[in-house]
């Protein structure tokens, strides 16, 4: 991210690879995970907000004090806006972006990831996105974008349970389940969760 100047974390990409990974931190370089909440410094395999420290961190972003005393605190650390965690022998791994969590009801925190990788167990399910839709003014349900295989023979309330059945209660696909054409992306495949937020999308089937 441009805030360090230089890179914090870095990596060579080989065979054994984990998915996930991003890397080790490079020298001069220190990184930390909290918890979003409290703020509480969390241990290996605890996932939380990655957070860079570093003499090449800038100082602030000019004429902007609300930007910069969100983006660094007082002792420095760059708060990324990833959410994330590290193992045992000090590699990173990157989940999702705190933007993208979903809030449920009592405030409990969906990682989209978790479901996504639900869908994608079951047989027929090609590509999948998970969002949170508004329920109201401080909650969020979260709902699946689906594709399939060519004239796969299941419903999307087959696939809504299929991941209810698997997740407690506030994880459970209650923004329904639309089967559709296919996933909008830019061009490094990223899938663009704006369009579907805003329904951009050519809906094949769907249940809520």
């Amino acid at each position: 991210m441009t805030e360090l100047a230089l890179p914090g974390i870095g990596c060579i990409v080989t065979q054994d690879w984990k998915s996930l990974c991003i890397g080790k931190v490079m020298p001069f370089f220190e990184v930390k995970v909290v918890d979003l909440s409290s703020g509480q410094l969390l241990g290996a395999g605890e996932i939380g907000e990655i957070c860079v420290r570093s003499p090449t961190t800038m100082i602030g972003y000019a004429n902007n004090l609300a930007a910069t005393s969100s983006m660094i605190d007082a002792e420095g650390w760059v708060h990324t806006g990833d959410y994330g965690y590290y193992d045992s022998q000090g590699l990173i791994y990157l989940t999702d972006r705190i933007k993208d969590l979903i809030k449920t009801r009592l405030h409990l925190q969906v990682q989209p990831p978790e479901l996504e990788d639900l869908l994608l167990q079951h047989p027929h399910v090609t590509e999948a996105v998970v969002i949170g839709v508004c329920q109201d003014d401080f909650e969020e349900m979260p709902r699946a974008f689906v594709v399939l295989e060519p004239e796969a023979p299941v419903q999307p309330e087959v696939l809504q349970r299929f991941v209810n059945d698997r997740v407690p209660d506030f994880k459970q696909l209650t923004g329904g389940v639309w089967v559709v054409e296919k996933i909008p992306k830019n061009r490094f495949g990223k899938p663009l969760k704006r369009q579907l937020k805003a329904g951009q999308v050519t809906q094949l089937a769907s249940c809520c």
